[in-house]
């Protein structure tokens, strides 16, 4: 991938999305194991999963802090859209089991404890997610693929179940911008 040249290059808000979508489709064909037609996976799935989690964490980490930048001295919208669920307190370690049992964070949204998270803080806990514990779920449907993180804001656990698609959804709604790298 050809990405770190064109971030360099100052890439644009929307590029940076469009790419994020691009990565994260082939996290999900990977997933599915396109090459081997069913379980276990074929070791080159595993390996496009691996590059394209790479490349995803980078991309989105980029996206994150220039938006919120921008956000922070309303040079950019703050859009109403949400795009995830977060649970604030108490936050657990089968909380991501939950999610993928429940089938992602739509689901949770009516579950005691979790509010919808919106594109501001969505960004807000990609920058401080723990790398450590960042886990995914991708759903039979093609609607679901979303990043399970967890964190600590003063003292209290917090996790969050963060659509991909949506996230990407919301960063196109804002006007583009050149990411300030």
């Amino acid at each position: 991938m050809v990405w770190n040249r064109r971030m360099w290059k100052r890439a644009t808000w929307h590029e940076c999305a469009d790419e994020l979508d691009q990565v994260c489709e082939r996290f999900r064909h990977a997933y599915w194991g396109k090459r081997s037609k069913g379980w276990p996976r074929h070791p080159d799935d595993v390996a496009e999963m691996k590059e394209s989690s790479i490349e995803g964490v980078k991309l989105l980490r980029a996206l994150a802090l220039a938006v919120r930048s921008e956000q922070d001295f309303d040079v950019a919208p703050n859009p109403r859209a949400v795009v995830g669920a977060l649970k604030n307190e108490n936050a657990l370690p089968t909380d991501a089991i939950e999610v993928k049992h429940r089938g992602g964070y739509e689901s949770m949204l009516g579950v005691s404890g979790y509010v919808p998270l919106k594109l501001r803080q969505a960004l807000n806990k990609i920058a401080h997610a723990d790398p450590q514990t960042a886990d995914y779920y991708i759903g039979r449907l093609v609607g679901n693929h979303d990043l399970l993180l967890y964190g600590e804001d003063r003292g209290q656990k917090w996790f969050a179940a963060i659509s991909m698609l949506d996230l990407v959804k919301a960063i196109r709604s804002l006007p583009d911008a050149t990411m300030v790298t």
